[in-house]
Protein backbone atom coordinates (compact mmCIF):
# COMPACT_ATOMS: atom_id res chain seq x y z
CA UNK A 1 0.00 0.00 0.00
CA UNK A 2 1.10 3.52 -0.60
CA UNK A 3 0.95 5.40 2.81
CA UNK A 4 0.80 8.63 0.70
CA UNK A 5 -2.11 7.46 -1.49
CA UNK A 6 -3.68 6.52 2.09
CA UNK A 7 -3.08 9.81 3.97
CA UNK A 8 -3.95 11.74 1.06
CA UNK A 9 -7.16 9.96 0.09
CA UNK A 10 -8.04 10.12 4.18
CA UNK A 11 -6.74 14.24 4.81
CA UNK A 12 -8.61 15.25 1.34
CA UNK A 13 -11.86 13.13 2.30
CA UNK A 14 -12.34 14.28 5.65
CA UNK A 15 -11.66 17.89 5.26
CA UNK A 16 -13.56 18.42 2.07
CA UNK A 17 -17.37 19.33 3.17
CA UNK A 18 -19.64 16.60 3.82
CA UNK A 19 -22.48 16.13 5.94
CA UNK A 20 -20.84 16.07 9.44
CA UNK A 21 -18.52 19.03 8.93
CA UNK A 22 -20.87 21.37 7.68
CA UNK A 23 -23.43 20.23 10.66
CA UNK A 24 -20.72 20.52 12.99
CA UNK A 25 -19.86 24.13 11.69
CA UNK A 26 -23.50 25.24 11.73
CA UNK A 27 -23.53 23.77 15.52
CA UNK A 28 -20.66 25.69 15.88
CA UNK A 29 -21.93 29.20 14.84
CA UNK A 30 -25.13 29.08 16.34
CA UNK A 31 -23.68 28.25 20.06
CA UNK A 32 -19.73 28.46 19.68
CA UNK A 33 -17.23 25.51 20.34
CA UNK A 34 -17.72 24.88 23.78
CA UNK A 35 -21.43 25.42 23.36
CA UNK A 36 -21.52 22.58 20.90
CA UNK A 37 -19.24 20.38 22.05
CA UNK A 38 -22.05 17.34 23.03
CA UNK A 39 -23.15 16.63 18.98
CA UNK A 40 -19.64 17.54 18.52
CA UNK A 41 -18.93 14.77 21.01
CA UNK A 42 -21.46 12.37 19.28
CA UNK A 43 -19.97 12.96 15.82
CA UNK A 44 -16.78 12.09 17.02
CA UNK A 45 -18.10 9.43 19.19
CA UNK A 46 -20.35 7.73 15.96
CA UNK A 47 -17.11 8.40 13.57
CA UNK A 48 -14.97 6.09 16.22
CA UNK A 49 -17.59 3.52 15.85
CA UNK A 50 -18.37 3.83 12.36
CA UNK A 51 -14.67 2.92 12.10
CA UNK A 52 -14.56 0.07 14.03
CA UNK A 53 -17.48 -1.82 13.11
CA UNK A 54 -16.31 -1.20 9.58
CA UNK A 55 -13.08 -2.83 9.68
CA UNK A 56 -14.99 -5.48 11.78
CA UNK A 57 -17.78 -5.97 9.15
CA UNK A 58 -15.74 -4.90 6.11
CA UNK A 59 -13.04 -7.57 6.79
CA UNK A 60 -16.07 -10.29 7.17
CA UNK A 61 -17.97 -9.52 4.28
CA UNK A 62 -15.47 -8.22 2.02
CA UNK A 63 -16.80 -9.77 -1.30
CA UNK A 64 -20.72 -8.54 -0.23
CA UNK A 65 -19.83 -5.00 -0.26
CA UNK A 66 -20.58 -4.31 -3.92
CA UNK A 67 -24.07 -5.67 -3.27
CA UNK A 68 -24.84 -3.73 -0.66
CA UNK A 69 -23.25 0.02 -1.71
CA UNK A 70 -26.26 0.80 -4.28
CA UNK A 71 -28.73 0.75 -1.46
CA UNK A 72 -26.42 2.47 0.75
CA UNK A 73 -25.72 4.98 -1.49
CA UNK A 74 -29.65 5.68 -2.29
CA UNK A 75 -30.45 5.95 1.42
CA UNK A 76 -27.61 8.53 1.99
CA UNK A 77 -28.51 10.77 -0.39
CA UNK A 78 -32.70 10.98 0.31
CA UNK A 79 -31.09 11.52 3.87
CA UNK A 80 -28.89 14.22 2.99
CA UNK A 81 -31.73 15.83 0.59
CA UNK A 82 -33.98 15.85 3.68
CA UNK A 83 -31.02 17.80 5.82
CA UNK A 84 -30.44 20.42 2.54
CA UNK A 85 -34.36 21.20 3.12
CA UNK A 86 -34.10 21.34 6.63
CA UNK A 87 -31.28 23.61 7.16
CA UNK A 88 -32.40 25.59 4.31
CA UNK A 89 -35.77 26.54 5.93
CA UNK A 90 -36.06 29.46 7.21
CA UNK A 91 -36.48 29.75 11.17
CA UNK A 92 -40.53 30.13 11.48
CA UNK A 93 -41.32 33.20 13.91
CA UNK A 94 -42.39 32.51 17.50
CA UNK A 95 -40.38 29.51 17.41
CA UNK A 96 -36.73 29.49 18.63
CA UNK A 97 -35.05 26.51 16.99
CA UNK A 98 -31.88 28.41 16.93
CA UNK A 99 -31.74 28.14 20.79
CA UNK A 100 -32.10 24.07 20.54
CA UNK A 101 -28.71 22.81 21.01
CA UNK A 102 -28.41 19.33 19.62
CA UNK A 103 -27.67 16.53 21.66
CA UNK A 104 -24.60 13.85 21.71
CA UNK A 105 -27.04 11.07 20.60
CA UNK A 106 -28.32 13.26 17.76
CA UNK A 107 -24.97 13.87 16.94
CA UNK A 108 -23.93 10.32 17.34
CA UNK A 109 -26.81 9.08 15.46
CA UNK A 110 -26.30 10.98 12.83
CA UNK A 111 -22.38 9.91 12.25
CA UNK A 112 -23.78 6.19 12.18
CA UNK A 113 -25.72 6.82 9.07
CA UNK A 114 -24.19 9.26 7.68
CA UNK A 115 -23.25 7.60 4.06
CA UNK A 116 -20.21 9.82 2.73
CA UNK A 117 -18.41 8.27 6.97
CA UNK A 118 -19.67 4.86 5.67
CA UNK A 119 -18.66 4.84 2.30
CA UNK A 120 -15.09 6.84 3.62
CA UNK A 121 -14.49 3.38 5.92
CA UNK A 122 -15.32 1.42 3.43
CA UNK A 123 -13.32 2.60 0.75
CA UNK A 124 -10.01 2.99 3.43
CA UNK A 125 -10.81 -0.67 4.28
CA UNK A 126 -11.56 -2.20 0.36
CA UNK A 127 -8.75 -0.42 -1.21
CA UNK A 128 -5.86 0.64 1.37
CA UNK A 129 -6.57 -1.66 3.78
CA UNK A 130 -7.09 -4.96 3.48
CA UNK A 131 -5.93 -6.22 0.13
CA UNK A 132 -2.55 -5.58 1.87
CA UNK A 133 -3.01 -5.85 5.53
CA UNK A 134 -4.69 -9.09 7.06
CA UNK A 135 -3.35 -8.98 10.66
CA UNK A 136 -5.68 -7.79 13.25
CA UNK A 137 -2.47 -5.17 14.42
CA UNK A 138 -2.76 -4.08 10.71
CA UNK A 139 -5.85 -3.31 10.34
CA UNK A 140 -6.08 -1.66 13.94
CA UNK A 141 -3.50 0.37 13.21
CA UNK A 142 -4.53 1.82 10.09
CA UNK A 143 -8.08 2.55 11.40
CA UNK A 144 -7.01 4.26 14.05
CA UNK A 145 -4.87 6.92 12.22
CA UNK A 146 -8.24 7.41 9.60
CA UNK A 147 -10.21 7.80 12.80
CA UNK A 148 -8.10 10.35 14.44
CA UNK A 149 -7.41 12.72 11.24
CA UNK A 150 -11.01 12.33 10.65
CA UNK A 151 -11.46 13.84 13.98
CA UNK A 152 -9.18 16.25 13.54
CA UNK A 153 -10.93 17.31 10.51
CA UNK A 154 -13.65 17.82 12.12
CA UNK A 155 -12.82 19.52 15.13
CA UNK A 156 -11.12 22.16 12.55
CA UNK A 157 -14.66 22.86 11.40
CA UNK A 158 -16.32 23.36 14.53
CA UNK A 159 -13.42 25.63 15.57
CA UNK A 160 -14.18 27.11 11.85
CA UNK A 161 -18.06 27.71 12.85
CA UNK A 162 -17.20 29.12 16.21
CA UNK A 163 -14.72 31.61 14.87
CA UNK A 164 -16.50 32.80 11.96
CA UNK A 165 -20.18 33.01 14.37
CA UNK A 166 -20.54 36.49 14.22
CA UNK A 167 -20.12 36.71 10.16
CA UNK A 168 -22.08 33.81 9.62
CA UNK A 169 -24.66 35.25 12.07
CA UNK A 170 -24.59 38.53 10.13
CA UNK A 171 -25.11 36.79 6.59
CA UNK A 172 -27.69 33.92 8.17
CA UNK A 173 -29.61 33.47 5.12
CA UNK A 174 -27.43 33.11 2.51
CA UNK A 175 -24.91 30.85 5.15
CA UNK A 176 -27.85 28.81 5.33
CA UNK A 177 -28.76 28.55 1.59
CA UNK A 178 -24.87 27.84 0.75
CA UNK A 179 -24.97 25.33 3.75
CA UNK A 180 -28.08 23.81 1.75
CA UNK A 181 -26.47 23.69 -1.36
CA UNK A 182 -23.35 21.94 -0.13
CA UNK A 183 -25.73 19.03 1.30
CA UNK A 184 -27.25 18.98 -1.65
CA UNK A 185 -23.60 18.42 -3.24
CA UNK A 186 -23.16 15.74 -0.98
CA UNK A 187 -26.25 13.96 -1.92
CA UNK A 188 -25.40 14.03 -5.72
CA UNK A 189 -21.69 13.20 -5.12
CA UNK A 190 -22.27 9.90 -3.70
CA UNK A 191 -23.03 9.22 -7.43
CA UNK A 192 -20.25 10.63 -9.66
Amino acid sequence: MSILAFLSYIIITSITPGPSNILIMNEARRFGFSGSWRFTAGILAGFAVLGILSGVFTAGLYTLIPLIEPFLKMAGAIYLLYLAWQVGLPERSGEKVSDMKSSFLSGFIFQIINVKSILFFLTVMSAFILPFYHSFQSIVFYLTVAIILGWLALLLWSGFGSVFKKVFTHYDKLFRLVMCLLLVYSAISIFM
